[in-house]
Protein backbone atom coordinates (compact mmCIF):
# COMPACT_ATOMS: atom_id res chain seq x y z
CA UNK A 1 0.00 0.00 0.00
CA UNK A 2 1.12 3.29 -0.33
CA UNK A 3 1.66 5.23 2.59
CA UNK A 4 0.59 9.00 1.28
CA UNK A 5 -3.07 8.22 0.43
CA UNK A 6 -5.76 10.37 -1.19
CA UNK A 7 -8.24 12.42 0.91
CA UNK A 8 -11.68 12.54 -0.34
CA UNK A 9 -12.97 15.89 -1.80
CA UNK A 10 -15.81 15.77 0.88
CA UNK A 11 -17.14 17.26 4.16
CA UNK A 12 -14.61 15.93 7.01
CA UNK A 13 -14.58 16.05 10.83
CA UNK A 14 -10.81 15.59 11.34
CA UNK A 15 -10.07 14.22 15.12
CA UNK A 16 -6.79 15.25 17.05
CA UNK A 17 -4.82 13.22 19.42
CA UNK A 18 -6.65 10.84 21.55
CA UNK A 19 -4.23 9.38 23.82
CA UNK A 20 -6.38 6.15 25.17
CA UNK A 21 -9.48 8.39 26.44
CA UNK A 22 -12.19 5.94 25.22
CA UNK A 23 -14.78 7.92 26.88
CA UNK A 24 -13.93 11.76 25.42
CA UNK A 25 -13.81 9.93 21.78
CA UNK A 26 -17.14 8.52 22.10
CA UNK A 27 -18.41 12.29 23.42
CA UNK A 28 -16.88 13.72 20.87
CA UNK A 29 -18.43 11.53 18.20
CA UNK A 30 -22.08 12.21 19.66
CA UNK A 31 -21.94 15.95 19.43
CA UNK A 32 -20.66 15.66 15.95
CA UNK A 33 -23.81 13.58 15.06
CA UNK A 34 -22.10 10.13 14.53
CA UNK A 35 -24.26 7.06 15.44
CA UNK A 36 -22.77 3.91 16.43
CA UNK A 37 -21.84 2.45 13.18
CA UNK A 38 -20.37 5.76 12.39
CA UNK A 39 -22.97 7.18 9.81
CA UNK A 40 -23.95 10.79 10.13
CA UNK A 41 -26.91 12.22 8.38
CA UNK A 42 -24.57 14.78 6.03
CA UNK A 43 -22.76 11.88 5.02
CA UNK A 44 -19.90 13.36 6.79
CA UNK A 45 -16.42 11.29 7.10
CA UNK A 46 -14.22 11.39 9.82
CA UNK A 47 -10.51 11.38 9.53
CA UNK A 48 -8.09 10.91 12.50
CA UNK A 49 -4.85 12.44 12.82
CA UNK A 50 -2.71 9.55 14.73
CA UNK A 51 -1.47 9.30 18.56
CA UNK A 52 -4.16 7.04 18.89
CA UNK A 53 -2.57 5.09 22.26
CA UNK A 54 -1.06 5.87 25.43
CA UNK A 55 -1.12 7.26 28.39
CA UNK A 56 -5.17 7.43 28.71
CA UNK A 57 -7.39 4.52 30.38
CA UNK A 58 -7.90 2.45 27.38
CA UNK A 59 -5.84 2.31 24.40
CA UNK A 60 -7.24 -0.90 23.36
CA UNK A 61 -10.70 0.30 22.90
CA UNK A 62 -10.21 3.35 21.42
CA UNK A 63 -7.98 1.10 18.48
CA UNK A 64 -10.95 -0.73 18.34
CA UNK A 65 -13.37 2.11 17.89
CA UNK A 66 -11.12 3.55 15.20
CA UNK A 67 -11.26 0.52 13.43
CA UNK A 68 -14.81 -0.24 13.43
CA UNK A 69 -15.14 3.54 12.26
CA UNK A 70 -12.61 2.97 9.37
CA UNK A 71 -13.93 -0.56 8.16
CA UNK A 72 -17.27 1.77 7.27
CA UNK A 73 -15.32 3.98 5.29
CA UNK A 74 -13.71 6.94 7.96
CA UNK A 75 -10.13 7.56 7.53
CA UNK A 76 -7.10 7.19 10.04
CA UNK A 77 -2.89 7.96 10.03
CA UNK A 78 -0.44 6.93 12.15
CA UNK A 79 1.03 9.09 14.53
CA UNK A 80 4.37 8.45 16.27
CA UNK A 81 3.22 6.80 18.88
CA UNK A 82 1.69 4.26 16.74
CA UNK A 83 4.83 3.92 14.81
CA UNK A 84 6.83 3.41 18.11
CA UNK A 85 4.60 0.51 19.12
CA UNK A 86 4.52 -0.99 15.66
CA UNK A 87 8.36 -0.71 15.83
CA UNK A 88 8.43 -2.49 19.03
CA UNK A 89 10.01 0.84 20.37
CA UNK A 90 7.33 1.76 23.74
CA UNK A 91 6.93 5.60 24.42
CA UNK A 92 6.49 6.85 27.74
CA UNK A 93 2.97 5.82 28.30
CA UNK A 94 2.94 2.29 26.48
CA UNK A 95 3.16 0.34 29.46
CA UNK A 96 -0.76 -0.77 28.42
CA UNK A 97 0.91 -2.71 25.79
CA UNK A 98 4.78 -3.82 26.63
CA UNK A 99 5.43 -4.93 30.11
CA UNK A 100 8.80 -3.55 30.45
CA UNK A 101 7.40 -0.27 30.58
CA UNK A 102 4.88 -0.82 33.59
CA UNK A 103 7.01 -0.72 36.49
CA UNK A 104 8.93 2.97 35.60
CA UNK A 105 5.52 4.38 35.23
CA UNK A 106 2.97 2.73 37.65
CA UNK A 107 3.58 6.15 39.72
CA UNK A 108 1.79 8.19 36.56
CA UNK A 109 -0.62 5.94 34.45
CA UNK A 110 -2.77 4.57 37.27
CA UNK A 111 -5.58 3.21 35.57
CA UNK A 112 -5.05 2.61 31.96
CA UNK A 113 -6.63 -0.72 30.66
CA UNK A 114 -3.61 -3.56 29.72
CA UNK A 115 -4.16 -5.12 26.68
CA UNK A 116 -4.30 -8.74 25.90
CA UNK A 117 -2.07 -10.84 23.83
CA UNK A 118 -4.90 -11.41 21.20
CA UNK A 119 -5.58 -7.67 21.51
CA UNK A 120 -1.86 -6.57 20.86
CA UNK A 121 -1.68 -9.18 17.54
CA UNK A 122 -5.03 -7.27 16.58
CA UNK A 123 -3.95 -3.83 17.14
CA UNK A 124 -0.71 -4.44 15.17
CA UNK A 125 -2.17 -6.11 12.66
CA UNK A 126 -4.40 -3.10 12.02
CA UNK A 127 -1.94 -0.10 12.87
CA UNK A 128 0.05 -1.50 9.67
CA UNK A 129 -2.78 -0.99 7.39
CA UNK A 130 -2.93 2.78 7.60
CA UNK A 131 -1.03 5.26 5.67
CA UNK A 132 1.04 8.49 6.85
CA UNK A 133 -0.88 11.38 5.01
CA UNK A 134 -3.71 11.91 3.28
CA UNK A 135 -4.06 14.81 0.84
CA UNK A 136 -5.88 16.05 -2.17
CA UNK A 137 -5.73 19.34 -4.20
CA UNK A 138 -7.14 21.28 -1.58
CA UNK A 139 -5.99 20.05 1.76
CA UNK A 140 -3.34 17.94 3.52
CA UNK A 141 -3.23 15.86 6.39
CA UNK A 142 -0.37 14.81 8.95
CA UNK A 143 0.37 14.03 12.30
CA UNK A 144 2.76 16.35 13.00
CA UNK A 145 4.84 17.97 9.84
CA UNK A 146 4.30 18.15 6.07
CA UNK A 147 7.91 18.72 5.00
CA UNK A 148 7.81 18.27 1.15
CA UNK A 149 11.54 16.77 0.89
CA UNK A 150 10.41 14.01 3.23
CA UNK A 151 7.11 13.69 1.72
CA UNK A 152 8.70 12.89 -2.08
CA UNK A 153 11.00 10.33 -0.37
CA UNK A 154 8.09 8.63 1.59
CA UNK A 155 6.45 8.36 -1.68
CA UNK A 156 9.14 6.90 -3.57
CA UNK A 157 9.10 4.13 -1.26
CA UNK A 158 6.18 2.95 -3.48
CA UNK A 159 3.17 0.43 -2.06
CA UNK A 160 4.91 -0.59 1.62
CA UNK A 161 3.69 -1.47 4.94
CA UNK A 162 4.28 1.01 7.82
CA UNK A 163 6.31 -1.50 9.76
CA UNK A 164 8.18 -2.77 7.02
CA UNK A 165 8.77 1.26 5.88
CA UNK A 166 9.81 2.84 9.15
CA UNK A 167 12.51 -0.13 10.07
CA UNK A 168 14.40 -0.36 7.25
CA UNK A 169 14.83 3.98 7.00
CA UNK A 170 16.04 3.37 10.39
CA UNK A 171 18.55 0.82 9.67
CA UNK A 172 19.84 3.20 7.21
CA UNK A 173 19.91 6.16 9.26
CA UNK A 174 21.84 3.99 12.42
CA UNK A 175 24.18 2.51 9.32
CA UNK A 176 25.24 6.24 8.45
CA UNK A 177 25.04 7.66 11.89
CA UNK A 178 28.93 6.16 12.32
CA UNK A 179 30.20 8.59 9.65
CA UNK A 180 29.09 12.09 11.79
CA UNK A 181 31.66 14.00 13.04
CA UNK A 182 29.75 14.00 16.91
CA UNK A 183 29.35 10.39 16.52
CA UNK A 184 32.75 9.17 18.81
CA UNK A 185 31.40 11.92 21.39
CA UNK A 186 28.05 10.84 21.36
CA UNK A 187 29.43 7.52 22.53
CA UNK A 188 31.31 8.53 25.49
CA UNK A 189 28.25 10.87 26.53
CA UNK A 190 25.92 8.18 26.06
CA UNK A 191 28.11 5.75 27.95
CA UNK A 192 28.23 7.56 31.19
CA UNK A 193 25.13 9.01 31.09
CA UNK A 194 22.93 6.90 29.99
CA UNK A 195 21.99 4.84 33.45
CA UNK A 196 20.44 8.60 34.49
CA UNK A 197 18.32 9.29 31.71
CA UNK A 198 15.13 8.48 33.52
CA UNK A 199 16.06 10.32 36.79
CA UNK A 200 14.25 13.31 36.88
CA UNK A 201 16.03 14.23 40.33
CA UNK A 202 19.61 13.75 38.11
CA UNK A 203 21.51 17.14 37.94
CA UNK A 204 22.05 16.59 33.97
CA UNK A 205 24.65 18.55 32.00
CA UNK A 206 23.81 19.64 28.77
CA UNK A 207 24.88 16.91 26.37
CA UNK A 208 25.73 18.43 22.59
CA UNK A 209 26.85 15.12 21.38
CA UNK A 210 23.53 13.84 22.17
CA UNK A 211 21.59 16.23 20.69
CA UNK A 212 23.24 15.94 18.00
CA UNK A 213 22.28 12.41 17.98
CA UNK A 214 18.65 13.05 18.14
CA UNK A 215 18.39 16.11 15.82
CA UNK A 216 20.25 13.99 12.97
CA UNK A 217 17.59 10.72 13.53
CA UNK A 218 14.98 13.04 13.50
CA UNK A 219 16.15 14.72 10.90
CA UNK A 220 17.81 11.65 8.42
CA UNK A 221 14.63 9.41 8.92
CA UNK A 222 11.43 10.79 6.63
CA UNK A 223 8.62 8.87 8.25
CA UNK A 224 9.92 9.68 12.03
CA UNK A 225 10.69 13.82 10.75
CA UNK A 226 6.86 13.86 9.75
CA UNK A 227 5.30 12.17 12.56
CA UNK A 228 7.49 14.18 14.94
CA UNK A 229 7.87 17.31 13.45
CA UNK A 230 11.37 19.63 13.16
CA UNK A 231 13.61 19.94 16.24
CA UNK A 232 16.05 22.51 17.02
CA UNK A 233 18.91 22.38 19.88
CA UNK A 234 17.45 23.20 23.28
CA UNK A 235 19.13 25.89 25.79
CA UNK A 236 19.66 23.36 28.21
CA UNK A 237 18.29 20.18 28.94
CA UNK A 238 14.88 19.56 30.08
CA UNK A 239 12.98 16.35 31.87
CA UNK A 240 9.61 15.48 29.94
CA UNK A 241 8.02 12.09 28.87
CA UNK A 242 9.94 10.16 31.11
CA UNK A 243 13.41 10.93 29.60
CA UNK A 244 16.34 14.43 29.14
CA UNK A 245 16.09 15.82 26.46
CA UNK A 246 18.20 18.12 24.56
CA UNK A 247 16.29 19.23 21.68
CA UNK A 248 12.97 20.62 21.81
CA UNK A 249 10.61 21.38 19.16
CA UNK A 250 10.12 23.29 16.17
CA UNK A 251 8.12 25.67 14.66
CA UNK A 252 8.29 24.07 10.68
CA UNK A 253 5.02 26.00 10.05
CA UNK A 254 6.93 29.61 10.06
CA UNK A 255 8.81 27.89 6.72
CA UNK A 256 6.09 26.26 4.78
CA UNK A 257 5.13 27.62 1.43
CA UNK A 258 3.03 26.13 -0.12
CA UNK A 259 -0.57 27.29 -0.65
CA UNK A 260 -2.16 23.75 0.22
CA UNK A 261 -3.71 23.56 3.98
CA UNK A 262 -2.54 21.69 6.62
CA UNK A 263 -3.65 19.61 9.75
CA UNK A 264 -1.69 18.17 12.12
CA UNK A 265 -2.08 16.93 15.45
CA UNK A 266 1.05 16.21 17.91
CA UNK A 267 1.98 19.45 19.30
CA UNK A 268 0.05 19.91 22.75
CA UNK A 269 -1.79 22.86 22.28
CA UNK A 270 -4.03 24.13 25.14
CA UNK A 271 -7.16 25.86 24.70
CA UNK A 272 -6.43 27.94 28.26
CA UNK A 273 -3.06 29.64 29.48
CA UNK A 274 -1.79 29.12 26.18
CA UNK A 275 1.14 31.46 26.54
CA UNK A 276 2.52 30.40 29.55
CA UNK A 277 2.28 26.86 28.75
CA UNK A 278 3.74 26.38 25.33
CA UNK A 279 6.28 27.98 23.83
CA UNK A 280 5.31 26.82 20.08
CA UNK A 281 2.36 28.59 19.93
CA UNK A 282 1.37 32.46 20.74
CA UNK A 283 -1.22 32.69 18.47
CA UNK A 284 -4.79 32.15 20.29
CA UNK A 285 -5.55 28.41 20.12
CA UNK A 286 -8.48 28.87 17.35
CA UNK A 287 -5.81 30.81 15.03
CA UNK A 288 -4.84 29.26 11.87
CA UNK A 289 -0.47 29.11 12.09
CA UNK A 290 2.24 29.93 9.93
CA UNK A 291 3.68 32.33 7.43
CA UNK A 292 0.87 31.81 5.35
CA UNK A 293 -1.89 31.11 8.01
CA UNK A 294 -2.90 28.00 6.43
CA UNK A 295 -2.04 25.30 8.78
CA UNK A 296 -3.60 24.18 11.70
CA UNK A 297 -2.92 22.36 14.93
CA UNK A 298 -5.61 20.12 16.80
CA UNK A 299 -4.28 18.77 19.52
CA UNK A 300 -5.35 20.15 22.76
CA UNK A 301 -3.77 18.47 25.14
CA UNK A 302 -6.28 15.48 25.86
CA UNK A 303 -3.03 13.38 26.28
CA UNK A 304 -2.73 14.77 29.33
CA UNK A 305 -6.16 14.65 31.10
CA UNK A 306 -4.50 11.11 33.28
CA UNK A 307 -2.57 14.08 35.13
CA UNK A 308 -6.39 14.49 36.64
CA UNK A 309 -6.58 11.36 37.95
CA UNK A 310 -3.23 11.92 40.00
CA UNK A 311 -4.08 11.51 44.08
CA UNK A 312 -3.98 15.12 45.33
CA UNK A 313 -4.03 16.54 41.33
CA UNK A 314 -4.73 20.52 41.41
CA UNK A 315 -5.18 19.46 37.58
CA UNK A 316 -8.69 19.85 36.16
CA UNK A 317 -10.49 18.36 33.54
CA UNK A 318 -11.49 20.99 31.28
CA UNK A 319 -7.56 22.16 30.89
CA UNK A 320 -7.49 18.90 28.05
CA UNK A 321 -9.81 18.34 25.08
CA UNK A 322 -10.26 16.29 22.52
CA UNK A 323 -10.92 18.59 19.40
CA UNK A 324 -12.22 17.76 15.87
CA UNK A 325 -11.66 20.28 13.04
CA UNK A 326 -15.13 20.80 10.98
CA UNK A 327 -14.69 21.32 7.21
CA UNK A 328 -15.54 23.20 5.21
CA UNK A 329 -17.29 25.39 7.65
CA UNK A 330 -13.63 25.63 9.71
CA UNK A 331 -15.22 25.40 12.81
CA UNK A 332 -13.65 23.52 15.94
CA UNK A 333 -15.91 20.78 17.98
CA UNK A 334 -14.88 19.95 21.89
CA UNK A 335 -15.81 16.68 23.47
CA UNK A 336 -17.58 18.94 25.81
CA UNK A 337 -19.92 19.65 23.15
CA UNK A 338 -18.43 23.64 22.87
CA UNK A 339 -18.10 25.19 19.39
CA UNK A 340 -15.81 27.75 18.50
CA UNK A 341 -14.97 29.31 14.95
CA UNK A 342 -11.42 29.64 13.76
CA UNK A 343 -9.87 32.52 12.69
CA UNK A 344 -7.33 33.91 10.82
CA UNK A 345 -7.29 31.91 7.67
CA UNK A 346 -6.29 33.11 4.89
CA UNK A 347 -7.05 31.51 1.48
CA UNK A 348 -4.63 31.15 -1.95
Amino acid sequence: MSLIQPLPDCSLDIVGDIHGEIDALNALLRHLGYDEMGRHPENRRLVFVGDFVDRGVDSPAVVRRIGQLTDNGHLAILGNHELNLLNNDPKDGAGWFFERQREREKHRYLQYKIATDKEKEEIIHYLNTLPVALENKNLRIIHAAWLPEKIELIRKLGDMDAKTAFSQLRQKARAEEKNQAWYADYQKEHAFYHQHNRDEHFAMPYLPAVGAYDLYHGNAHPMRAVSCGTEKAADKPFYAAGRWRFVTRDTWWDNYEDDIPVVIGHYWRQWDFYKNNNQLFSEPPNHWLGKKKNVFCIDFSIGALWKTRLPQSSFVPEQFRLCAFRLPEKVLIFHNGETVPTQGFQAA
